[in-house]
């Protein structure tokens, strides 16, 4: 199934987007063309908010690298927030942890934010919640 009535909210160029459940539902790619979309409108940092998921599907992986790379090649980030113990742990025995920076719930970008601190200067897990 394809899910594409995802909850958003913009800040400037940063796009927040709360998953949650329906990521689970979304086994058709439905995240990754409402991302391109709004990445070609001229967002440069994606927050994904992950809490409430119940598995890590290889749809949704596929997904967060290539919107991954299409926000580096525009110089921007991908930013993950409540995090799964086990999305954390299936993208560290992938070697691919550092792909992103992880936080503890969107309200910590817009702290970073405002406080002007790199998300992808510090170690995954280091901004403050």
């Amino acid at each position: 199934m394809k899910f594409t009535s995802y909850a958003t909210r913009r800040s400037g160029t940063t796009l927040f987007v709360f998953g949650g459940r329906a990521l689970d539902m979304d086994l058709e790619g439905g995240l990754e063309e409402l991302l391109e979309a709004r990445i070609e409108e001229g967002a440069k940092r994606v927050v994904l908010t992950l809490g409430d998921m119940k598995f890590f599907h290889y749809t949704l992986f596929a997904g967060l690298l290539a919107t991954e790379k299409r926000l580096q090649a525009k110089k921007g980030d991908l930013v993950l927030a409540e995090v799964p113990w086990f999305v954390e742990q299936t993208l560290n025995d992938l070697g691919m942890l550092h792909r992103f920076a992880i936080v503890p719930n969107a309200q910590t970008v817009e702290r970073a934010e405002r406080l002007k601190i790199d998300l992808n200067s510090l170690p995954t897990g280091m901004i403050p919640g």
